[in-house]
């Protein structure tokens, strides 16, 4: 492997370790994380292909060592692809965007790519409880509409994050790891 190579090879395990670390650091508050916004970044940084792997990696290993349980198969599925998602999308919008594009324009951007991906994910777990609970889409209906408080909740949450803090080190993060683009 080339030193390009195991460089990014260890930033990316670095990266998919601090992910795993802030969702463990904020479990305990309901739907404020950061993993989303650090997957995001993690494609940003490294481009569409290991963003996809750190959220996919970064969220399979955040759930096996959940505080609260496994997930059952069928929502770590959903988990899974959303932050894979998740990574790819920070990948395309990459490196270059943040430099270019000056605020508000990239802040209102991000906060509708976080707006975006956070219902995405919120819509994939929800629908996860289809294949294992025997909810009929009627009943999932319903299942939102219970849950829309803490749906709201995460979804403000991110997009705040993203509108603020992610084009910052959006902007920030690739100039100091210059190496970092696989």
């Amino acid at each position: 492997m080339t030193r390009m190579g195991t460089r990014t090879l260890a930033l990316s395990a670095l990266w998919i370790a601090g992910v795993v670390a802030l969702g463990h650091l904020l479990a305990a508050i309901p739907n404020v994380e950061l993993v989303t916004a650090s997957v995001f970044l993690g494609g940003v940084v490294l481009g569409p292909g290991l963003g996809g792997l750190i959220g996919l990696l970064s969220e399979l290993l955040y759930s096996v060592t959940s505080p609260f349980g496994v997930a059952a198969p069928p929502l770590l599925v959903a988990q899974v692809l959303s932050m894979a998602v998740t990574g790819v999308a920070g990948g395309i919008v990459g490196r270059d965007y943040y430099r270019t594009h000056r605020p508000p324009t990239s802040h209102m951007v991000t906060a509708v790519i976080g707006l975006a991906l956070t219902v995405l994910f919120d819509l994939l777990t929800t629908a996860s409880f289809l294949v294992f609970s025997g909810i009929t889409l009627q009943r999932l209906g319903a299942t939102l509409l219970f849950g829309l408080g803490f749906y709201v909740a995460h979804v403000a949450w991110n997009t705040l994050v993203f509108a603020t803090v992610v084009p910052i080190l959006g902007k920030k993060l690739p100039g100091l790891i210059p190496w970092s683009s696989a």
